[in-house]
């Protein structure tokens, strides 16, 4: 936001707050839920149940058209596919995609111009840009079509929790990293209506002990049937709901934006009495993957990009096999991504889901580059395997572990009154377990944990090179 009107909406009250949000959602929605966005969603609703061939031979038509698209009107591909040898006419799909060069972050960030498309049409673009958990932010340029199909594939995952997105949809409560709220804020309401998509936007910046009394006040009277955010934010909400015996029951949670813990998963559907729906999306647009009513993996979203799981070379492993997740974009004309690397890892599962949708199925992403921790040994630790001393203590409000040396782990931890010299023996004695005795962990009381500058929260930092 243009920091003259950032400054003029701090200063408005919180009503009117309310109706700027709601104005500018409404501008939104006709970019999102406008254009192609029917054809993409009766697209969508069909081929949820297309076998692999069909996907393919759809998603390979679409391939060879953005291939001469980007060799055609694309600078930074028009000389890419000249270097390499690589003809976009004779291009025939995902077998010849591995043929095509990764192309990585610093690509993108050195040059971003030569990736836009120069054709007269795709001029007008939406910019975005990554949260720069991994660095600095990327910036990023969409095409219509790139925006509607994104909110066409999110509409599904809507649709398949048993939920309804746009204007006419569910009441829905959203806990996530727009800073709607002045940080300065002390006092509530820690919240504003957005009555263009029937929305309760909550702040994550507010979470306090103090503060929470009044969030749950709001959300008992403003009955939302999904909560949607950050899985960290809606763990502090339903973690305080617990301690305090306390439910309250909604049809569907919606999380994504962050790894999505065993132990968060528990107390979110403990506390708001219903299924977490969780899915993966990348800034990029390269690819989407959620969850269905089966929850036995995220099914990626076929129609959206193709997703290649890759070695450090770049070369397709076979499902079962960890790798990196290279995602090519299948929308986004105005600024064509192919063989994008992204910082993540995952797998493809071995099996279909039972749900009966041959969408594929991959594994959580629950080990990003940037969230592992590398031993001296070598070995690389995912934060799941962190996740265990924690799951017996009810005496921590919040933790985060961080990194600072190949044998110095710091937990940092905001105790509720309860907590023990014991707790701190069992959590240094069972991370010690997991990552060997010459680990140092050190127990941090803190009163808040950090968060990137848009709410995010990392429960695992590591500020070692992982020498990826």
């Amino acid at each position: 936001m243009n920091p003259v009107l950032k400054r003029l909406y701090d200063l408005a009250p919180a009503s009117v707050q309310s109706a700027l949000v709601s104005a500018f959602s409404a501008r939104l929605e006709r970019q999102r839920y406008g254009g192609r966005f029917e054809e993409f969603r009766a697209l969508l609703e069909e081929s949820q149940w297309w076998d692999a061939q069909k996907m393919r031979e759809w998603q390979d038509e679409r391939l060879r058209a953005i291939v001469r698209h980007a060799a055609e009107h694309v600078p930074y591909y028009r000389e890419l596919f000249r270097h390499h040898g690589i003809d976009a006419q004779k291009f025939r799909g995902q077998e010849d995609l591995p043929r095509i060069p990764v192309l990585t972050r610093e690509t993108i960030q050195r040059r971003s111009e030569e990736l836009k498309s120069r054709r007269p049409e795709d001029r007008r673009l939406t910019q975005g840009h990554t949260s720069g958990t991994t660095g600095s932010p990327l910036q990023i340029y969409y095409s219509d079509d790139m925006i509607t199909m994104n909110y066409a594939v999110m509409d599904r995952q809507y649709r398949w929790a048993g939920a309804r997105l746009q204007r006419d949809g569910d009441r829905t409560a959203v806990v996530r990293g727009n800073v709607i709220v002045p940080l300065s804020q002390k006092r509530p309401p820690f919240w504003r209506h957005n009555r263009s998509l029937n929305q309760l936007l909550m702040s994550s910046f507010h979470l306090t002990p103090e503060n929470l009394v009044s969030y749950f006040e709001v959300l008992r009277e403003f009955k939302p049937a999904v909560m949607d955010g950050y899985p960290s934010s809606l763990y502090v909400l339903a973690k305080v709901l617990l301690n305090r015996g306390e439910r309250l029951p909604v049809k569907a949670v919606i999380t994504s934006s962050e790894t999505l813990y065993d132990f968060q998963r528990e107390a979110i559907e403990a506390a708001f009495q219903c299924r977490v729906f969780d899915y993966y999306a990348a800034a990029e647009r390269v690819v989407f993957s959620v969850e269905c009513d089966r929850h036995e993996g995220h099914h990626l979203c076929e129609e959206y990009g193709v997703t290649e799981i890759c070695d450090e070379d770049g070369q397709p492993l076979p499902a079962g096999q960890e790798g990196v997740m290279v995602g090519t974009s299948l929308h986004n004309i105005g600024m064509p991504m192919l063989r994008y690397r992204t910082t993540d890892r995952t797998a493809f599962k071995t099996h279909e889901c039972s749900c009966g949708r041959p969408l594929r199925l991959m594994e959580d992403v629950t080990t990003k580059a940037e969230d592992l921790l590398r031993l001296k040994d070598g070995r690389l630790i995912p934060p799941s395997v962190l996740t265990h001393p924690f799951k017996p203590l009810d005496s921590i409000e919040a933790s985060q572990l961080v990194q600072t040396d190949l044998d110095r782990l710091v937990v940092r931890l905001i105790p509720r009154p309860e907590y023990s010299q014991r707790d701190s023996d069992h959590l240094v004695r069972e991370l010690k377990a997991r990552l060997g005795a010459d680990m140092r962990v050190e127990i941090e009381k803190v009163e808040r944990l950090e968060r990137t500058a848009r709410g995010k929260f990392k429960w695992v930092i590591s500020k070692v090179d992982l020498g990826l």
